[in-house]
């Protein structure tokens, strides 16, 4: 491969097959979102920088490809997450739309930091954001639809975990160990290392009650009566009783949805972004080692944008979610054109003609312009993944009849030209 025809590392190209499965899962999922009543909104594919660091940390920065406007000199950064240009687009242009609003997007983003499984550096959320509402079944909305999406794209194995952050932080906050500590602390709990978490802890002063509810949080995993064993490891903490008191109510709400055998409660769930300030939650499949989806609230957000309102929201990842449906064999594989029309006529208005007939009751019909014999057409038809191949002229066969051959069985039948239009453009399927 030369220079000239290299790919950089960490993008991909799609051909036909592939990119065929990308938009079946990604309008699949976007259709899901619609059914409740979200609507789709189209952001800028780069941003001045402060757009995405607003809220999220100088530290996010590291994670953007970033160049400078010529116009301006500011910086600019390629898109890196979708929460805070929406969370900008309603502190603007939405400012005034009564709320809740209920807005979805579908949109690629490029990350320099990305070098992980299953990611490139650039790859296509599709997310949404609730916008205006606080509260349990806000948040339970989020997971719901989490749930719904991974069901409708044919997904089986996977579950939801939900954590609420302020647990962790407020335990933290409650410890104050060396501000790098805590970042190696908060990154042990998000890796579940209960090794690392107790020599961590051990050079750390403080209340043991606090070490043993940090050290804990690993094992706080399961259902309901994980909250009980967590409140009595935080006495005297009224932020981590506030967080469990949230965590309890979305999941009463989500046994109302009876999702309580999808959810898994989980309080060392610590990977939130720094802009998460509530329940968070990330779906996951077994035996892969990332999640398909994060998500969670987000209530102080949209304040840096000078429209202080509560949020919450999630996104899925489409790549991991194809990786997904591939590891438990769901992947469909998807082929060309439903119909070749082969024309050995000079005339080819007929063969116009029924094009346009198929195409008008949602067909994907292609015309056969080479000339070449109809064994060369055939083996084009399988090759290319068509379904069936309309053959008009061929030789010996009389000239007000087509021929319709199925590729995949060989098997061929005749119909009077005029007809065969006529049923198709009733809606009947004359070759079935």
């Amino acid at each position: 491969m030369t220079e000239r025809t290299a790919i950089p590392k960490g993008v991909r190209v799609y051909p036909p097959a592939e990119a065929a499965q990308r938009r079946a899962v990604e309008e699949t999922i976007l259709s899901v979102f619609r059914r409740w009543g979200f609507r789709e909104v189209i952001t800028p594919t780069f941003e001045y920088l402060e757009v995405f660091t607003a809220g999220a940390g100088e530290q996010a920065a590291d994670q953007m490809e970033k160049f400078v406007d010529r116009q301006t000199g500011r910086l600019l950064a390629l898109r890196s997450d979708l929460t805070p240009q929406v969370a900008r687009l309603v502190a603007t242009t939405l400012r005034h739309h009564p709320l809740p609003l209920r807005l979805c997007y579908a949109a690629s983003v490029v990350r320099s930091d990305a070098a992980q499984a299953a990611r490139q550096r650039e790859f296509v959320q599709l997310g949404v954001e609730l916008i205006g509402l606080d509260g349990a079944e806000a948040d339970a909305e989020m997971v719901a639809m989490a749930v719904e999406g991974c069901q409708a794209v044919g997904l089986t194995q996977f579950q939801i975990d939900v954590g609420q952050v302020e647990f962790v932080r407020g335990l933290l906050a409650a410890l104050a160990p060396p501000p790098d500590v805590a970042r190696r602390l908060l990154s042990a709990v998000r890796r579940k290392d209960a090794v690392e978490l107790d020599l961590l802890l051990g050079g750390v002063a403080g209340p043991d009650r606090l070490k043993t509810a940090l050290a804990a949080l690993p094992t706080l995993y399961g259902g309901p009566e994980i909250l009980d064993r967590a409140a009595a490891l935080a006495p005297g903490v009224p932020r981590c009783h506030e967080a469990l008191a949230n965590l309890r109510a979305v999941y009463d709400v989500l046994v109302q949805y009876e999702l309580a055998d999808r959810v898994i409660l989980d309080l060392g769930e610590a990977r939130a972004l720094e802009y998460h300030n509530g329940v968070a939650f990330g779906t996951f499949v077994k035996g892969l080692g990332f999640q398909l989806s994060s998500g969670g609230r987000y209530d102080h957000l949209l304040g840096h944008f000078g429209y202080p309102c509560p949020a919450t929201g999630f996104a899925f990842e489409l790549d991991k979610i194809l990786l997904a449906l591939r590891a438990e064999g769901r992947l469909l594989e998807e082929g060309g054109p439903d119909f070749l029309i082969i024309d050995f006529n000079p005339d080819k208005r007929h063969a116009l003609h029924l094009a346009r007939i198929l195409r008008g009751r949602g067909y994907a019909v292609a015309r056969d312009i080479i000339r070449r014999d109809l064994q060369g057409s055939l083996e084009y038809c399988r090759v290319a993944g068509v379904a069936r191949a309309i053959i008009l002229g061929a030789p010996g066969v009389p000239g007000d009849l087509l021929m319709v051959r199925d590729i995949a069985t060989g098997a061929e039948r005749r119909f009077p030209m005029d007809r065969f239009c006529e049923q198709v453009g009733g809606g009947e399927r004359p070759w079935r």
